[in-house]
């Protein structure tokens, strides 16, 4: 277990005194990633490069890490938080790397005790420049959790704790048209796909790489898991368990990604006979593998006797033929020049009598084992001699003879690659396990996928079950159940086919749905139609969309084109009753005041003389028997006013004039050309 110390900051110190003992604390006293850690160099095997932002995670060299004024630091807080908080995707690297060149940038140097507002708001510029929108906005995220931390633990003068994360968090995926089903499609597996390798695992292939990617792309098929867990699976993963009713529950011990932890993903009952029988293949042709891994554990020094190795004792010198024998070179029995061929590829002497078999363990085995043997994953406790895809060297490539002796394990590359054409190479040099089975779609296209396409079927095919989002964050191995949503790739139909069914009296299609039975309709049916989302009002209901712009007709309801009125409400027909008599009497008025020549009184008549059209048309519908309760009333009102239409009728106006000023200048330069006339 990691030893973990919390600083303290001290309020007699100064921020560069506190600063030195936080780094020294790091250094000397945590044993975060290891007591052993090289606190010196810039490159942290499995952890973090401390590079430039913008550099690459591979082919970098020592003028691309990070300024010496900034790098104890960079170590430190990394270090600290990793061991308080550690998390898979390490975003941390984001803000120092963002952090240093911002006071690069200012000040020529690195020192993080100079941290000021103005070097925050850059290294948010900087993140927006070399992130992608999702990353940037952690990136930024990291930014102010670091500025409230070294201002919290007075590690800088100045308190920088009130700075925002200025990025906003990338929009979500679109949800509906066109756009949105091209995207949904890009991340699910077609039919194509599954059906053709539904083939290949049901007919059992006998080559390893096949038992590798069909058993693979099966497990995957069982649970929503990302490619990285299985392959760090232990062979001992399954689990049986009686349920509350007695029912023996079948699942696999995960040990999840990005913070989940370890935990056991059950596995639908549908899919158990799947599940075992994949499960059952890739142990069949990784068991030799985990019997020499736990041979190496238990005798480091001793050749491992495999059924090709030559019956010889350890100390006695063997033949050409036989170190390439023992080695897995090949059965070479009676040709001593393929021997030394083979031996000599390897880099080893080719001579007779040069090596016993422990020289060739010693100095050739062991060196080439995996570099953190014993352990496929230390972080998991999952030792290669207990590994589910604990392989030895080669196993998956035919065209290369499998080691014997040296042990390897897959990673998502080596599975993708077998799923997808790779367009660099020719179909020839490079084929998949579709190309191999001759598999191809409707169009006659090379068939690809990806492993975490399927992961995205599931968490959707979970969604269209209706599963709760905590159970189904928790079956995916997600820390939080909004990752759900990332992965949910129904339609907007779908969607809106489910939420009718929490309550069938509401249909959120509407008569929307229903006119599609009928189409095509005319402009006065559409216009009853309800579309969209709708709000109460005193008469009926509104269906203005206050997405596009806010209401145009405030307390005129009765005059809005967007308003509708229901037959068969009496309350709602009372008040429209009520106001129709309001109304009269003010045309009244209006009247009196127009016929006795008062300014703008002609307006104001004009309007109520509209109303009350339009209200004594309204009530009439209303009260007309011939029409069922129920039924949606919705008068079109040519002469709404609105500030919208009023903006266009002004700017109207105003190109009329401007075209009619337009023509006036060229009939007086017609004229002109003319000679004064027109003719």
């Amino acid at each position: 277990m990691h030893n973990l110390v919390q600083f303290v900051s001290r309020a007699e110190w100064d921020a560069t005194k506190n600063l030195e003992a936080f780094i020294d604390l790091c250094k000397n006293q945590l044993t975060v990633f290891g007591s052993d850690l090289d606190w010196d160099s810039f490159q942290w095997e499995g952890y973090l490069n401390f590079t430039k932002v913008g550099v690459k995670s591979k082919g970098f060299s020592e003028k691309d890490h990070f300024a010496d004024e900034f790098m104890d630091f960079a170590k430190a807080y990394f270090r600290y938080q990793q061991g308080f908080n550690p998390t898979g995707t390490k975003n941390e690297s984001k803000a120092l790397r963002c952090i240093e060149k911002a006071l690069l940038q200012r000040t020529g140097k690195a020192f993080i005790n100079e941290l000021s507002l103005t070097d925050l708001d850059a290294a948010a510029v900087v993140a927006r420049a070399f992130y992608a929108k999702g990353s940037a906005y952690h990136a930024g995220r990291e930014i102010e959790r670091l500025a409230k931390f070294v201002s919290a633990n007075r590690l800088i003068p100045n308190d920088l704790s009130l700075w925002k994360n200025p990025i906003n968090r990338a929009a979500d995926t679109i949800q509906t048209g066109a756009k949105a089903k091209e995207q949904r499609e890009k991340k699910l597996p077609s039919s194509d796909v599954l059906n053709a390798m539904a083939e290949i695992f049901a007919n059992n292939p006998d080559d390893p790489k096949d038992i590798f990617t069909s058993s693979v792309f099966a497990m995957l098929m069982c649970a929503p898991s990302r490619i990285s867990e299985v392959f760090n699976l232990p062979v001992d993963c399954e689990v049986e368990i009686p349920d509350k009713n007695g029912v023996v529950q079948y699942g696999w011990r995960f040990w999840s990604g990005k913070g989940f932890g370890g935990d056991i993903k059950w596995i639908p009952s549908v899919m158990v006979p799947i599940a075992k029988e994949a499960i059952s293949r890739i142990k069949a042709i990784t068991d030799p593998a985990r019997k020499l891994a736990k041979w190496i554990e238990e005798n480091p020094r001793k050749f491992y006797r495999h059924p090709d190795c030559p019956d010889v004792t350890a100390e006695q010198k063997l033949t050409a033929i036989e170190a390439a024998s023992a080695l897995g070179l090949g059965l070479v029995s009676d040709n001593t020049s393929t021997a030394q061929r083979l031996l000599s590829v390897m880099d080893l002497k080719t001579y007779n009598k040069a090596y016993t078999l422990d020289d060739l363990w010693n100095s050739h085995v062991i060196p080439r084992q995996p570099e953190n043997f014993p352990f496929l994953s230390k972080e998991k406790g999952i030792k290669y001699s207990n590994a589910l895809f604990c392989m030895t060297k080669n196993l998956l490539f035919v065209q290369i003879r499998t080691s014997p002796v040296i042990l390897w394990a897959p990673n998502v590359n080596v599975f993708n690659n077998d799923l997808s054409p790779r367009e660099s190479l020719n179909s020839d040099s490079h084929k998949s396990i579709f190309d191999r089975y001759g598999y191809k779609d409707a169009q006659g296209n090379r068939l690809k996928v990806t492993s975490h396409q399927i992961r995205h079927l599931l968490s959707t095919l979970a969604e269209r079950g209706g599963m709760a989002q905590d159970e189904l964050a928790k079956w995916a191995g997600r820390a939080d159940a909004k990752h759900n949503r990332v992965y949910n790739q129904m339609s907007e139909y779908e969607m809106v086919v489910r939420a009718e069914l929490f309550d069938p009296s509401k249909s959120l299609f509407g008569p929307v749905g229903e006119a599609r039975k009928h189409i095509p309709i005319t402009i006065q049916e559409f216009n009853t139609l309800e579309k969209g989302a709708a709000h109460v009002t005193e008469f009926g209901y509104c269906v203005h969309d206050y997405t596009i712009s806010p209401c145009d007709k405030y307390r005129d309801c009765l005059n809005c084109k967007e308003q509708v009125c229901i037959k068969g409400e009496a309350e709602k027909l009372e008040r429209i009753k009520f106001q129709l008599a309001e109304v009269e009497q003010q045309f009244s008025a209006a009247e009196k005041a127009w016929r006795e020549g008062y300014a703008g009184a002609d307006r104001w008549y004009e309007y109520h003389q509209h109303t009350l059209v339009h209200l004594r048309q309204l009530v009439e519908i209303l009260e007309d028997d011939s029409l069922p309760d129920g039924s949606q009333i919705k008068l079109v009102n040519d002469k709404s006013f609105s500030h919208i239409n009023r903006v266009l009728s002004k700017e109207k106006l105003k190109n009329d004039a401007l075209n009619s000023d337009a023509q006036q200048q060229l009939i007086s330069d017609l004229s002109d050309l003319l000679g004064g006339g027109l003719g």
